[in-house]
Formats: structure tokens, C-alpha cells, sequence
């Protein structure tokens, strides 16, 4: 009878604990999502129109120069949101520069996202030397300052959209790989993994059947917010003059361009500067909703 009791206390409380479980998830999927993250998908929907239409929209030259329309305010002679110190169209520029932003950083992130993922899941999963070996590599990527490295391989390789591209992604494989094999080693102690191994399954399959679709939902989350510092990183290198060739545009380099002109006006540098801030603004908010959801995903495994 004891025996019975104490079975019977087990499932009560297994029962309540998925009860619980269900209802948070409930409670989430309920909730809106709200008036700031919409607004986030309308921003950056409206950045990778840009980027992929740029050149069928009825913009002018953004490399065409003016010098009598030079540091037009906004909506000035057809110009919506004004001209540099050269006379180019600042929206046209704006519309080119979403171009590299958008290109490097989806490249760099989803790359990173799947062979970071795969990495890191497998030698999680074996262990041993290969993992030591591996995450040896990874921590002496960190040793040195990013931003250094990253100035110092682009101008080894020169500057141009396919060299900042792989330099970009490569950098930052490492940085996945670390989170994708903390996430394995937390997924690799549950039970469902324990059973497909008792069953007799083969190890491949554990890990792209089981481990890494897991792991690849939270990586997501963490390439979503990573995209964020990926722009800036781009924006570093191309106010630093290490970018895209002159005169494609790019949003650092209309920030550098306007730089010697503060004391004359503020948009040249004004306006790219918040789009370029609205649009990582928007890249974590959707990003933290995403987190969110895939914690309560996680608590449910």
C-alpha cells in the first residue's frame, strides 16, 4: 500500500508539473506580441525591400555627384531625404548601403548558424581530444581583440563585399561553435538522449535527429541578436575607410561623409546613423521575443 501511495504521489506531481508547463506555454503563445515588435518586422521587412530592390526603385545615381545640390535639407528639390557634401541622393545611398548591411550580415549569421551548429554539436557529443583540440582553436580566436583582427585580415585580403563577407563569417564561426556546444552538453543530459542510446541508436543520427534541430532553435536565437553587432561591425570597418570600395555606399562610410560637415548640418550624418540604430533596434527586439519563446520550448524537453 505504501508503495501504491508513493506511485500515486509521483504521477500527481509529473502531472502537475506538465500542467504547469502547458499553461506557461499557453499563457506565451496567447500573449501578443505588441505594437513594438510589428513595428520591428515592418522596419527591418522594409530594409531587405531596400536591399534587394534598390536598383529597380526610382532612386537616383546614389554615386552621382552634384555640386550645386550639396547639403540640401530633406524634401528639397526632389530629394527626400536630402543630399551629402557631394550632392548624392541620401536616400539612394541609404537604399545601396541597406545592399551590404543585409548581404554580409544574413550571410555571416546563417553560415555561422549551420557550421557552427554542426560543429559544435559533434564534439560535444564525442568528447575527447577532438574536443579539446577544437576548442583550443576557438579560445586562441578569442585571445585577440576582434575588432583588430577584423581590420587586419581585411586589409591583408583588401576591401571588397566578398573578402568582408568571409572574413565576417569565418570570425565569427567560433563564437557559435562555443554556444552550440554548451547548449549540446545541456541537451546530451536528458533523458530522451539516454533512452535513443539505450535503444542502440546510431550516433549520427542522435546527432541530426536529436541534438542538433534543438540546438539550432536556440542558435537561431542567439544569430538573430547577433546580427545587430554584425552591422556595426561592418559600420566600424566602413567609417574606419576598410569596406566596400570607394564610392559604393555603405552606412559607415555616409556617417564618415557627414562627419566634417556637423558644423554646417546635422542629416548627413544624422540619417544614417538612425537607420542604422532603428535597424539593430529592431533586430533585438525581434530577437528577444524569439529567445523567449524557445526558453519556454527548452523548459518543456
Amino acid at each position: 500500500m505504501p508503495d501504491d501511495l508513493q506511485t500515486a504521489g509521483l504521477r500527481a506531481e509529473s502531472s502537475t508539473e506538465t500542467d504547469n508547463l502547458e499553461t506557461l506555454d499557453d499563457t506565451f503563445t496567447r500573449q501578443p506580441f505588441g505594437v513594438m515588435f510589428w513595428a520591428a518586422i515592418a522596419w527591418l521587412c522594409l530594409i531587405v525591400f531596400l536591399a534587394i530592390f534598390a536598383s529597380w526603385l526610382p532612386f537616383d545615381d546614389p554615386n552621382r555627384i552634384n555640386p550645386a545640390n550639396r547639403l540640401h535639407g530633406i524634401f528639397s528639390d526632389g530629394n527626400i531625404l536630402g543630399t551629402d557634401s557631394l550632392g548624392r541622393d541620401n536616400l539612394s545611398r541609404l537604399a545601396h548601403g541597406a545592399r551590404i548591411s543585409v548581404v554580409i550580415s544574413l550571410t555571416s549569421v546563417t553560415v555561422g548558424v549551420l557550421l557552427g551548429g554542426i560543429i559544435g554539436t559533434t564534439i560535444a557529443y564525442y568528447g575527447g581530444r577532438l574536443e579539446k583540440i577544437v576548442m583550443a582553436l576557438v579560445n586562441m580566436m578569442f585571445a585577440f581583440p576582434g575588432l583588430i583582427l577584423l581590420l587586419a585580415v581585411v586589409a591583408m585580403v583588401g576591401a571588397s563585399l566578398q573578402s568582408l563577407t568571409v572574413t565576417i563569417t569565418v570570425l565569427s564561426i567560433p563564437l557559435y561553435i562555443r554556444f552550440s556546444r554548451g547548449s549540446t552538453l545541456a541537451f546530451i543530459s536528458l533523458d530522451y538522449i539516454a533512452a535513443e542510446k539505450m535503444l542502440g541508436a546510431r550516433d549520427r543520427r542522435i546527432i541530426f535527429r536529436s541534438l542538433l534541430p534543438n540546438v539550432l532553435a536556440t542558435l537561431v536565437t542567439f544569430g538573430l541578436l547577433a546580427l545587430g553587432g554584425v552591422i556595426v561591425a561592418e559600420g566600424t570597418l566602413a567609417y574606419l575607410g576598410f569596406s566596400v570600395p570607394v564610392p559604393q555606399a555603405t552606412w559607415g562610410r555616409m556617417i564618415a561623409d557627414g562627419k566634417p560637415h556637423l558644423n554646417e548640418t546635422l542629416q548627413p550624418t544624422l540619417i544614417p546613423a538612425t537607420v542604422m540604430f532603428l535597424t539593430i533596434l529592431s533586430v533585438n527586439l525581434v530577437g528577444d521575443r524569439v529567445r523567449r519563446m524557445f526558453d519556454v520550448r527548452e523548459a518543456r524537453l
